[in-house]
């Protein structure tokens, strides 16, 4: 039933396109980033729900480097 939606660190760094070493950073640096858990005494995994979830509240707050995302329907003034 779980079994399609846990996935290894690989499989998340690759949906991120991030490396796993970022994946374990951002697992203990940011507060938003899913946590994985243990499953069996070696196995770590992540929710494949959660890290979906996770890009879409990143979208929500799009923007970067301190830039503020655009507004839809804002009327601009000259």
């Amino acid at each position: 039933m779980f079994k399609n939606r846990l996935i290894p660190k690989k499989e998340v760094s690759r949906i991120l396109n991030i490396s796993p070493s970022t994946v374990s950073r951002w697992s203990k640096n940011i507060d938003n980033f899913p946590k994985p858990f243990l499953l069996g005494p070696n196995k770590v995994m992540w929710d494949l729900e959660e890290i979906n979830q996770f890009i879409i509240e990143q979208k929500k707050i799009r923007g970067f480097l301190g830039h503020k995302p655009e507004r839809e329907n804002v009327n601009k003034t000259q």
